[in-house]
C-alpha cells in the first residue's frame, strides 16, 4: 500500500500490490494483498477547509469506479468529478454514508449526464428529504455561488447488513441509526481481503468534531457496535481526515467524553450554555486538541449537548 498526499486538495491511497508513488508527497509504505483478480485502488478527495476538510472516495477496480459520498461546494464537488474523470472508466455506484450536505450535495455534480445507481439506507434518504430545504436557507446565503441548490437522491435502498455487488467487489451496509454524527448513518465494509471500511462521520480524525445533531450518547454506544462489525477491517476510511485502524475508535470516544465531561460541568444542569461558558469550552477543548482545525464546531454544538445531557437528569 502506498499512501500519497496533496493537503491542498487530493491524496490516492493506492492497495494493488507493486504500486509505486512517484509524488513527492508519498510518505508512508504498507503492503496490502487483495483477490490476484480484483485489485483495487481507493483515491481520497478531500477538501480544504471551506469545505470542512471532507473526504470523498473513489473505489477503483478494473472494470470501472465507485465512489463513497461527494462534496460541499460547487467547486469541490467538481474537482472530484474531474479527478474521476483521470481514470477513464465508467462510474458504477455512489455509495452514501449519511445525509449531512458536506457529504451529499456534490453527487448532483458528480452524476450529472449519468444513470448511476445511487445506494444508502432508506432512512439516510428519508433525513435528506427532511433536511434539504433547511440546509438550503441555512447554507446557501453563506457559500453563494458555490452552494449546489439541488440534491441528487439515492435511488437504490438497502436495509440493515445487506450487500451489493459492483465489478466483483461487494459492499455490506451496517446501519448505525442515530448518532456519530448525524441522525441516520451508515458504514460501508467492502469484503475485499483485507477488508476495508468508510465510516462517515463516525469517527474524525485530527479535527474537532460536530456535535450539533444530538445524539452525542448515541454516537459513543455506536462507536462501541462498530468495533463488531469493523475487528476484521484493516483500514478504515473516514468522513474527515486521515485513514487508519481500530485505535480510531478510541480516540473518536475520548474527544467526546472530554466535550461531554466540559459541557457537563459548564452548563450546570442547564439545557444551555452562557455565552462565557461557551467561550470556556472553547479554551478546553483547544487545550485538549491544541493542533485541531475547525474550531467553530466547538461552540457550534455546545447547546444541543448541554440539552441532552439536561434531558438525561
Amino acid at each position: 500500500m502506498r499512501t500519497c498526499k496533496n493537503k491542498g486538495k487530493e491524496s490516492t491511497l493506492l492497495l494493488r500490490a507493486g504500486k509505486r508513488c512517484h509524488s513527492s508527497h508519498c510518505k508512508e509504505r504498507k503492503e496490502m494483498s487483495f483477490h490476484t483478480d480484483q485489485p483495487i485502488t481507493i483515491h481520497t478527495y478531500t477538501s480544504g477547509e471551506q469545505g470542512l476538510f471532507v473526504n470523498a472516495y473513489l473505489i477503483e477496480t478494473p472494470g470501472g469506479v465507485v465512489t463513497v459520498d461527494g462534496t460541499l461546494t460547487r467547486s469541490d464537488s467538481r474537482a472530484f468529478r474531474s479527478l474521476y474523470e483521470t481514470l477513464e472508466k465508467p462510474l458504477l455506484a455512489v455509495l452514501v454514508t449519511h445525509a449531512h450536505p458536506d457529504h451529499v450535495a456534490g453527487i448532483t455534480e458528480l452524476v450529472q449526464g449519468k444513470d448511476v445507481p445511487i445506494v444508502a439506507l432508506a432512512s439516510v434518504k428519508r433525513l435528506m428529504e427532511q433536511t434539504e430545504q433547511a440546509k438550503h436557507a441555512q447554507w446557501g446565503p453563506v457559500y453563494q455561488d458555490e452552494w449546489i441548490r439541488t440534491w441528487t437522491y439515492p435511488n437504490r435502498l438497502l436495509k440493515d447488513r445487506e450487500t451489493i455487488t459492483f465489478d466483483g467487489i461487494t459492499y455490506r451496509a451496517y446501519d448505525l441509526g442515530p448518532g456519530g454524527d448525524c441522525d441516520a448513518n451508515a458504514i460501508w465494509i467492502a469484503e475485499t481481503d483485507p477488508k476495508v471500511a468508510f465510516v462517515g462521520d463516525l469517527i474524525f480524525h485530527g479535527m474537532h468534531s460536530y456535535v450539533a445533531d444530538d445524539h452525542l450518547l448515541g454516537w459513543l454506544a455506536n462507536l462501541e457496535r462498530a468495533r463488531i462489525f469493523l475487528q476484521d477491517v484493516e483500514t478504515i476510511y473516514l468522513g474527515h481526515g486521515e485513514h487508519g485502524s481500530l485505535e480510531l475508535l478510541d480516540a473518536q470516544r475520548d474527544y467526546l467524553l472530554t466535550y461531554c465531561a466540559a459541557v457537563k460541568e459548564l452548563a450546570q444542569g442547564e439545557a444551555k450554555l452562557t455565552e462565557a461558558a461557551k467561550q470556556a469550552l472553547v479554551t478546553r477543548m483547544q487545550q485538549y486538541a491544541p493542533e485541531a482545525p475547525l474550531t467553530f464546531m466547538i461552540a457550534l454544538g455546545a447547546d444541543a449537548v448541554a440539552a441532552e445531557l439536561a434531558r438525561r437528569k
